[in-house]
C-alpha cells in the first residue's frame, strides 16, 4: 500500500508536479489536430473544408466511447489505493474488450455522414474528400480507445509523466506521417487527405502498440496483473458500464451542446461565425490546464477513497480546486483586457476583431465558474459519481444553454454576444450544480460495484 497516500493529502506542490505533465500531454494531443489541419490547408480550400467537418463528426462519437474509458480511473484508483494492485491487470482486460467493441460501433455511427453533409450542404468534392478521410479514420477507434484506457490507468495511479512522453512521441510521429503521406515524401505515394488519416490511424496505432509494451514490462505487469486478454466477465463489465456509459453520455453531452451553439451562430452570418471561432479556439487552450486539474483531483478521489480516507479526499479536492480557481481567474485578466489584441492575431476584419473582443470579456468573466465547474464534475467522475452530474449536464445545456442563447440572439437580437451570454449562463448554472452534487456527499458511499 502507498503509506505516503495514506498518511497525508497532497501540498500544493505535489499537486501541481501531477498536473502539469497532465496538461502538457493534453496539449500535445490538440496540437495533433492543429498539425493535421496546418498540413491539409497545404493542399487547397476544398480539402480545408473537408477534413476538419469530418473530424468533427468523427469526434462527436468518438468522445462518447472516451468517457467510458476514462471511467477507468475511478475503478484503478480504488484498487490502487486499497492495495489491491492485481485486480487492476483484470478491470484493464475488460476495457479490452470495450475498445475493440469501438470499432463495429464507430463504422455504423459514420454511416449518417450523408445526413451531416445533407443539413452542411456540402458540394460534391467537399462531401467526398470528407468521407474518404472519415472512413479511413474510423479504423483508428479500437487503439486511440485503448491510448485513452492505459493513459488513463498510469493517471489513476500517481503516474502523469508516462503519458506525458508517449503524447510527444505520438505528436513528432504524426508530423512526420503527414509530411511523407500527403504530401509523397520519404519514398512514400502521395495520398492526400487520405494520407492525412492515414497518418493518425497508424500514428495511434503506434501509441498504443506502446503502451501495451510498456505495460507488459515484467515490474509493472507483475505487480498489476496485465494481461493482454481474458475472456468477457459480463458482471465485470456491467458495472464498467453502469459507471462509465453515464460518463460518456455526459462528454457527449457537452460536446453536443457547444456544437448546438455554433448552429446557432452560424445563423447569424459569416462575421458572427468567424469571431465564434476564434473565442472557441482561445478557450479551448485556456481550459486544458484546468482540466489537468480535474483530472488530479480525480485521480487522487479515487485513491482515496479506495484507502478509506475519504477527508484526505475532499482536502485534495479542495486543493485543487483552489489552484483551477487562481489558474482561470488569472487566464480571464489577458481576455479581459487585451482581447482585442488577442483577435488581431486571427483576423484582420474590424468588425471581427470587434465581436471577437467583446466575446473575450464574457468568456474572462466566465473563467472561475468554469474552472468550479470542470473540477467538481471530474472530481465526481473519479469517485464513480456519474449519473446525477450527467442529468445535471444535460438539463443545464436543455433548460439554459440553448433556450437562453436562442432568445437571445433571435428575439432580442444581441447576435453572437447574446449566444455567449448563454453559454456564459450555462457555465455558471453548471458550476453551481457540480458544487451542489459534490457538497451532498453522496460521493463518499458511492459502490461501484453492485453486490
Amino acid at each position: 500500500m502507498n503509506t505516503n497516500l495514506l498518511n497525508k493529502t497532497p501540498g500544493y506542490g505535489e499537486l501541481l508536479h501531477f498536473a502539469i505533465p497532465l496538461a502538457i500531454s493534453m496539449i500535445t494531443v490538440a496540437l495533433n489536430t492543429l498539425v493535421d489541419t496546418w498540413f491539409i490547408s497545404r493542399l487547397g480550400t476544398t480539402q480545408l473544408a473537408a477534413v476538419p467537418m469530418a473530424g468533427m463528426v468523427y469526434i462527436l462519437f468518438w468522445v462518447l466511447m472516451m468517457g467510458l474509458m476514462r471511467s477507468v480511473i475511478a475503478f484503478s484508483g480504488r484498487e490502487y489505493g486499497a492495495g489491491n494492485y492485481k485486480n487492476i491487470g483484470n478491470i484493464l482486460a475488460q476495457y479490452h474488450w470495450l475498445a475493440l467493441a469501438g470499432l463495429p460501433i464507430m463504422m455504423c455511427a459514420i454511416q449518417l455522414w450523408p445526413l451531416f453533409s445533407w443539413i452542411s450542404a456540402l458540394p460534391d468534392a467537399v462531401d467526398f474528400d470528407a468521407w474518404t478521410y472519415l472512413h479511413i479514420r474510423a479504423w483508428e477507434t479500437p487503439f486511440s480507445l485503448l491510448v485513452i484506457l492505459y493513459s488513463s490507468f498510469y493517471q489513476s495511479t500517481g503516474n502523469s509523466r508516462l503519458p506525458m512522453i508517449i503524447a510527444i512521441i505520438g505528436l513528432l510521429l504524426n508530423v512526420v506521417l503527414d509530411y511523407a503521406l500527403i504530401f509523397g515524401n520519404l519514398g512514400l505515394p502521395a495520398m492526400g487527405v487520405a494520407g492525412s488519416a492515414l497518418a493518425t490511424v497508424l500514428a495511434n496505432i503506434f501509441v498504443a502498440v506502446f503502451y501495451l509494451s510498456v505495460s507488459q514490462r515484467s515490474s509493472i505487469k507483475h505487480k498489476f496483473n496485465i494481461r493482454l486478454y481474458q475472456k468477457p466477465n459480463w458482471s465485470k463489465l456491467q458495472n464498467l458500464l453502469r459507471i462509465g456509459l453515464p460518463q460518456g453520455v455526459g462528454d457527449f453531452t457537452e460536446l453536443l451542446a457547444w456544437t448546438g451553439l455554433i448552429l446557432i451562430i452560424g445563423r447569424l452570418g459569416e462575421s458572427a461565425l468567424a469571431s465564434n471561432n476564434i473565442a472557441l479556439q482561445v478557450t479551448h487552450l485556456i481550459f486544458l490546464p484546468g482540466l489537468a486539474l480535474g483530472i488530479a483531483s480525480a485521480s487522487y478521489m479515487g485513491r482515496f477513497l479506495g484507502a478509506n480516507q475519504a477527508d484526505h479526499a475532499l482536502q485534495s479536492t479542495m486543493k485543487c480546486l483552489k489552484l483551477a480557481v487562481f489558474y482561470m481567474g488569472s487566464m480571464g485578466i489577458p481576455l479581459w483586457f487585451f482581447g482585442e489584441t488577442i483577435a488581431k492575431q486571427f483576423s484582420n476584419d474590424p468588425e471581427v476583431i470587434s465581436q471577437a473582443a467583446l466575446l473575450f470579456k464574457i468568456m474572462a468573466l466566465y473563467q472561475v465558474f468554469d474552472g468550479i465547474g470542470i473540477v467538481y464534475r471530474s472530481t465526481l467522475g473519479g469517485a464513480g459519481d456519474t449519473l446525477r452530474p450527467t442529468l445535471l449536464l444535460l438539463g443545464c445545456a436543455l433548460l439554459v444553454m440553448f433556450p437562453l442563447a436562442t432568445y437571445l440572439t433571435q428575439f432580442v437580437e444581441l447576435g453572437v454576444t447574446g449566444a455567449w451570454l448563454g453559454a456564459f449562463t450555462y457555465i455558471v448554472v453548471l458550476a453551481v450544480s457540480m458544487w451542489w452534487r459534490f457538497k451532498t456527499n453522496h460521493w463518499r458511499s458511492v459502490k461501484i460495484y453492485n453486490a
